[in-house]
């Protein structure tokens, strides 16, 4: 019985082989997607499960992944829905070791998705919408002072029509009086600038948020009091939410005008000490920073120095020195900016009139100052 059944067996065997559908080729090598992302994955050796599954061994030879961003004119947002997740039927193939035999599913060859999976493009989703944009910037016409974005620059406001280097859409509030020589000519060119300038604080009315709100630069001048804890609290969240706050002091050789800005910002780590006394300068040693760009020397007669305290939330930099101290100070706090300059000088007529670095000094104060993505001139 074995010497003649036993060719004829082997050539059954074979044909069954050859004509099982879904087979694999002869190498045993299986050819996968892996839903959604660019990659070819090479399988060994499968075994066939009594439930009729296949298991396989190997790894994935070149798993690409795609970002599964979409893009936009201005904001791009990522797409919904996992971009390597497919919905469909999956493929499942088989080999056959030499004499055995195996029974698998057989494959659905009728109509429907395909089941070899391609490379996600970029921007794409497998299980829904391409992309996912966000809103689109459309140009209306030459910049304006309007609080929008009109030529969808990424600048709201950024009207220079002199060309100045000052934006024409600041609204500036002075508080207290003029220093103690004319200083007319300061209001005037910043006016002349195109900037809004309110000088404000002249009596005992309460700071109030209300009207910060209008602004987006203080400039504090000579004080005509002190100011409570809660209204010092009023301004630092002004200027953690975005404003620009600048302090001058010197006007007169007594301890109000210590006590007067430090009442406001003392409590954002910075003040005004007078343990050696009112100083002269001018002031030459500058640190490279935008309010220095293009300054050497600007005047300061009877002036302090400023203390700094960490408060944990600002970044303080020094930037102007005297051989009593610290003279300059930015700091950079939340969303806002401070600038102290321990002196008054550089409003005064006859500065203006004196030393042309003083102009300049001002449009680099002005333009650091202002709210980051609002009213910003390119220096």
């Amino acid at each position: 019985m074995t010497t003649w059944f036993g060719p004829l067996s082997a050539l059954l065997g074979a044909a069954i082989v050859l004509a099982a559908p879904g087979c694999g080729d002869t190498n045993n090598n299986v050819t996968a997607s892996n839903g959604g992302s660019d990659s070819d994955a090479t399988l060994g050796p499968t075994s066939t499960a009594t439930d009729g599954t296949i298991t396989a061994s190997g790894s994935d030879s070149d798993s690409g992944e795609t970002d599964g961003t979409g893009s936009a004119s201005m904001t791009s947002l990522p797409t919904t829905g996992d971009p390597t997740s497919t919905t469909g039927t999956s493929q499942t193939s088989t080999t056959t070791e030499p004499d055995t035999t195996s029974t698998t599913n057989p494959v659905d060859t009728t109509d429907g998705p395909d089941t070899t999976l391609g490379t996600t493009e970029p921007g794409t989703s497998s299980t829904g919408d391409s992309s996912t944009t966000g809103p689109e910037c459309i140009p209306t016409g030459d910049e304006t002072c309007n609080d929008l974005d009109d030529d969808c620059n990424g600048i709201v406001d950024d009207v220079d029509v002199g060309g100045d280097g000052i934006c024409d859409c600041l609204n500036i509030a002075i508080f207290g009086n003029e220093g103690a020589n004319p200083s007319s000519e300061f209001q005037t060119w910043l006016e002349d600038q195109g900037t809004q300038v309110d000088r404000i604080s002249l009596d005992d009315t309460p700071i109030d948020a209300v009207t910060l709100e209008k602004y987006d630069i203080v400039i504090l001048d000579w004080l005509v009091r002190n100011y409570s804890a809660d209204e010092a609290a009023i301004m630092k969240t002004w200027v953690d939410g975005g404003g620009g706050l600048m302090s001058m002091t010197g006007h007169t050789n007594n301890q109000t005008v210590v006590d007067r800005p430090n009442s406001i910002i003392a409590p954002m780590g910075l003040a005004y000490n007078n343990s050696q006394g009112f100083f002269s300068g001018p002031v030459t040693q500058w640190a490279q920073h935008p309010i220095t760009e293009g300054i050497s020397s600007v005047s300061f007669y009877g002036g302090l120095y400023v203390d700094i305290t960490d408060d944990g939330v600002a970044t303080n930099e020094v930037i102007g020195t005297l051989p009593q101290g610290p003279v300059a100070v930015a700091q950079v706090r939340n969303d806002g900016k401070l600038f102290i300059f321990g002196d008054e000088w550089i409003e005064f007529d006859s500065e203006w009139q004196q030393i042309p670095q003083i102009k300049q000094f001002w449009v680099n104060i002005l333009a650091w100052l202002s709210p980051q993505n609002f009213c910003t001139i390119p220096q």
